[in-house]
């Protein structure tokens, strides 16, 4: 009887055996398929955008050989012949923009100076002064001369604002200077006379004669050579006003962008000092007693494949 409970036993842990073992040979199966199929996704997805890439691939090869034929056309065989011709047609065009802006600018230039001036300006002399000289440019008038008086000068240009001959404030310098230094007495005097005045007065007067004054812009671009990059603006302003030119570190023409590098003022070239004042106010001003050309000169800006070129060619 003991040997059969124990065979009882034995057979109902064998029968618990198997079913664990079964159980966890169903969980492994299931595990397996769900890693099978997990796989298998990730596989298909793969090959999803494997075949995406080749589509696309094949796409953008076929738009490139099309582009290709394209460029090999003849319409597209002589661009860069044609872009280098229509660069110098707007080099053409801008210096002919440019000589017509400045056959403008000198007629807007033209000063109204009326033709009895000389006569006006003889007839205001004090009787204690003389001239030495004086000179009509464009729209100034420049006197220099001697006086026995302090005053006198400033009666002068009293007598010649009584005409409306200053349209502003003109600058009036006087100097005492010594008789010595205007000559000897005898070139003055006949023989047995003495100058008789100690001290004579050296007078510089410079006044606007017209009420409209005019600041002009130029633009050239710096390379090679200097070349028009704009016409000439022309501004026209009340003489003695104050000016500015704003927005000036920039420029842009025929699709380049050009930056600022030096100026020149009636000609002459602006200071370092000064030019840099210029940059950090983007600006330039001043004030308009007379006509003023202001020339801006630029350099042209780099593009990305312009320093490629250049960091290829050292």
């Amino acid at each position: 009887m003991a040997n059969s409970g124990n065979k009882k036993i034995i057979v109902k842990k064998d029968m618990n055996f198997f079913a664990e073992f079964t159980a966890s040979a169903a969980k492994a199966a299931r595990l397996l398929t769900y890693a099978i199929l997990f796989g298998a996704a990730v596989v298909g997805v793969i090959l999803i955008f494997i075949v995406i890439g080749i589509v696309r691939n094949a796409v953008i090869a076929g738009q490139i050989a099309a582009l290709e034929v394209q460029l090999a056309s003849p319409e597209y065989a002589n661009l860069e012949s044609q872009a280098s011709a229509l660069a110098e047609t707007l080099k053409t065009k801008n210096n002919y923009y440019y000589a017509l802006c400045q056959m403008r600018k000198n007629v807007d230039e033209t000063p109204a100076v009326p033709m009895e001036l000389p006569d006006v300006i003889e007839s205001d002399i004090p009787s204690d002064s003389y001239l030495v000289q004086y000179a009509i440019t464009g729209t100034t008038l420049a006197i220099e001369g001697y006086s026995f008086s302090y005053y006198s000068p400033v009666d002068m240009v009293n007598m010649l604002n009584g005409s409306d001959v200053f349209k502003a404030k003109p600058v009036i310098t006087i100097e005492r200077v010594s008789a010595t230094e205007m000559g000897q007495a005898e070139d003055y005097f006949p023989e047995n006379y003495i100058n008789g005045i100690n001290n004579y007065y050296n007078f510089q007067i410079i006044g606007t004669l017209v009420s409209d004054v005019y600041v002009s812009i130029e633009r050239f671009a710096t390379a090679d050579t200097v070349s028009s990059i704009s016409g000439i603006e022309t501004i026209k302003y009340d003489a003695g006003s104050s000016f500015i030119i704003e927005d000036i570190n920039t420029y842009e023409a025929g699709g380049v962008q050009y930056t600022l590098s030096s100026i020149t003022v009636n000609g002459g070239a602006v200071d370092e000092e000064s030019f840099n004042n210029i940059l950090n106010a983007d600006a330039i001003s001043g004030i308009a007693n007379d006509n003023i050309d202001i020339a801006l000169y630029y350099t042209a800006v780099e593009t990305s494949d312009e320093a490629d070129a250049s960091a290829a060619a050292q």
